[in-house]
């Protein structure tokens, strides 16, 4: 077992573990699949359906193909960072994939994530985000990471964010129900951008996202009120499924540091208002057009000398922010993925249903495109240092926005909790996502195993 709060190699990008669930009560009944865990290389032994055997009509058939007894086949799926079995409970989850990720986000300014795979019931939601007694994730992250960085700096707090991904095109900021953007920064960061609003002069501004929150009760109930809002039991092959993306963040911050951010927004987006009236002004002279209220308080050379001004202020607030950041923890976030499914499995889905369903198998598509990717440019990279010439490769993801929020991470360090139900009734579910969870791992993204043997001790 890996040591708690120990860091994963620094090569690794992506950890891959296969968690497996207890029956729930809609499977009573259900005969159990079979498996064999090989701990020492991570290999999780499937057994196939068996095809079974005609009887021979009399002993001279006997050793004949046909009526030839038949072992067993087992499908293999290696590489996994390690296996967690039925008695492994959400603690014990926690404790295993997580935690070691947290003294890293606390003292060395890192970020990570954590995001689940499988099919439609097969635990994703009640892993990350909890049921009934048993704590999420998040819950049991949210209280390390407070507890450290209080002990640091009784100032420091968590921003937590709760956004939701419906059909690829709508994104929801669930705190405050309103719509959002994914955009691309100059520097190629991808961030969520908060909600715009217009006041009563015709202004539009961008509303920051987030809540902060001081203790992990706060957190708690700032994820609760904000799922509420999640689109879920709208499918027939689980009452409580999710069928939408939850991308939830937790960012170490201070009041000054979210009092400048605040401050670089108001500065940035009249920045961006006199720039569009200086151009609308040069090259529109001539249109008629209504021009909103807040433009008539502006002359020609009030704009140019205000751009001037505000162009200093941006960068010198931007400059604080930076240094005020590398002074901070750094970012763990959750992403609780919809369930891989098919609408045409079941005979009663609805039109609905078939078509969140496509969307949702779209950005996971998107996902497995880019991590194919990103295993090319990585194996392209090792090829260069050994002396070999290597094209730059492109890493595709802007097919999807869970895509585009995925990659920064995927790059870096990540954690993958592929989830899978031992009932024989989700057989081919369950191989389905043990071929995803093998991409993974085959394609030079996931993170070997050899990093981890080195921690036990």
């Amino acid at each position: 077992m890996q040591k708690q709060n120990q860091l994963p190699p620094a090569t690794a990008a992506v950890q891959v573990y296969l968690r497996i669930r207890p029956l729930i009560s809609e499977e009573d009944g259900h005969n159990l699949i079979t498996y064999k865990v090989d701990d020492n290389n991570g290999t999780f032994h499937l057994k196939l359906p068996d095809r079974g055997s005609q009887p021979a009509p009399n002993s001279a058939f006997a050793n004949a193909p046909r009526f030839r007894h038949r072992e067993p086949k087992f499908k293999a799926c290696g590489g996994f960072t390690e296996i967690l079995q039925e008695d492994c409970n959400n603690d014990l989850a926690y404790r295993t994939t997580v935690q070691p990720l947290v003294n890293p986000i606390v003292s060395r300014n890192e970020s990570a994530c954590v995001f689940t795979y499988g099919h439609t019931g097969s635990g994703k939601s009640h892993t990350l985000l909890g049921y009934g007694d048993e704590l999420g994730m998040y819950k049991f992250a949210a209280a390390d990471i407070l507890e450290k960085i209080q002990a640091q700096d009784p100032a420091k707090c968590l921003l937590v964010k709760v956004t939701e991904l419906y059909k690829n095109d709508q994104v929801l900021d669930l705190l405050t129900r309103q719509p959002c953007s994914i955009r691309q920064d100059v520097n190629g960061r991808v961030r969520i951008r908060g909600p715009m609003v217009t006041d009563n002069k015709g202004r539009i501004e961008q509303q920051p996202l987030g809540k902060v929150c001081r203790t992990a009760q706060q957190v708690t109930e700032c994820v609760e009120a904000a799922c509420e809002s999640r689109r879920v039991g709208t499918s027939t092959h689980h009452d409580q499924s999710s069928r939408s993306h939850l991308v939830l963040s937790l960012e170490v911050v201070t009041p000054a540091l979210m009092e400048k951010r605040h401050l670089l927004l108001k500065q940035d987006a009249q920045l961006t208002r006199l720039k569009w009236l200086q151009t609308e002004r040069t090259f529109n002279k001539h249109k008629e057009r209504q021009m909103p209220q807040w433009t008539k308080e502006y002359s020609s050379t009030i704009i140019s000398r205000n751009i001037r001004q505000y162009e200093t202020l941006v960068k010198s607030s931007k400059r604080e922010l930076h240094r005020m950041f590398t002074d901070l923890g750094g970012t763990l976030v959750f992403c609780d993925l919809a369930g891989n499914e098919y609408a045409r499995d079941s005979a009663d889905s609805t039109k609905e249903e078939r078509e969140e369903a496509i969307e949702i198998n779209k950005s996971l598509f998107a996902v497995k495109k880019m991590i194919r990717s990103l295993g090319r440019k990585q194996q392209q990279g090792q090829r260069g240092e050994n002396g070999a010439e290597s094209r730059p490769h492109h890493i595709t993801y802007r097919d999807s926005k869970l895509a585009m929020c995925l990659k920064r991470h995927l790059e870096t360090r990540a954690v993958m909790l592929a989830h899978v139900s031992p009932s024989e009734e989700s057989l081919k579910k369950t191989m389905n996502t043990l071929d995803y969870s093998s991409m993974v791992v085959g394609n030079g993204v996931a993170a070997s195993r050899r990093g981890k043997e080195n921690d036990k001790q």
